[in-house]
């Protein structure tokens, strides 16, 4: 599914899991669609995206590609997927 929004925030998220402590950066982002959800959702970037777009997402427009949609801490709708473009 594509879909385009706007970024809000972005944070680490920070947690003790089996194997350790584990990091994930996290976007938080606004539907831009013409039938809107009606809450804001998170996004988990991937190794390869923190390089790229750590730091710099802020204000910005995505379309994203999204492949999973799950419920996460807080009962939050968290995606992961693929970032297709960013303006």
């Amino acid at each position: 599914m594509r879909a385009a929004f706007q970024i809000i925030s972005e944070r680490v998220e920070a947690f003790t899991g089996r194997r350790g402590k584990v990091e994930q950066r996290i976007i938080t982002l606004l539907d831009l669609d013409s039938h809107p959800l009606i809450n804001t959702v998170d996004y988990v970037l991937s190794e390869e995206e923190k390089a790229k777009y750590s730091g710099k997402c802020q204000g910005k427009k995505v379309e994203l590609s999204i492949n999973d949609a799950t419920v996460a801490f807080g009962n939050r709708l968290r995606l992961k997927g693929q970032i297709l473009s960013m303006s």
